[in-house]
């Protein structure tokens, strides 16, 4: 699927990283004011937006896209329309629509969503186009 400009609003931010930072790849807030960084956990907090080009070079400027559409990584398979979180600290995402329709989670959960998908993938590895939105939804305990 090809998908047309998709841009709203994208911003510069310095990379965290040691090794820097792929394309396309979900980005949380870095340790100090206009840093990024690729999230440390699954499901993490703090989600800026998608690097819309590769850095190579930790503390050198990355562009991310904050609001729009963007490409991103797919980890597995997702529905046009499910919302998405951060999948794994490689900043790829994953669809958590069946979780969160379930409505109830034990232990309880805090999803923080990324946006919804604008297509559907089959593979890890696939691209996804995101509308980038991101919202927090808790579950509570069963």
């Amino acid at each position: 699927m090809s998908v047309g400009a998709g841009y709203v609003f994208d911003r510069t931010f310095t990379i965290d990283n040691a090794s820097g930072v792929p394309q396309f790849v979900a980005v949380v807030a870095g340790a100090e004011d206009g840093g990024c960084a690729l999230p440390a956990v699954a499901n993490a907090a703090k989600f800026l937006g998608f690097t819309q080009t590769a850095q190579a070079m930790q503390n050198k400027a990355v562009s991310v896209r904050r609001l729009g559409i963007s490409a991103a990584v797919a980890n597995g398979p997702i529905n046009f329309g499910d919302r998405l979180v951060i999948a794994s600290p490689a900043g790829d995402v994953k669809s958590v629509e069946s979780t969160i329709a379930a409505g109830l989670e034990t232990p309880a959960t805090e999803w923080n969503v990324v946006g919804r998908a604008e297509n559907t993938t089959v593979n890890t590895g696939d691209t996804v186009y995101v509308f980038v939105l991101p919202e927090t939804v808790p579950l509570a305990a069963s």
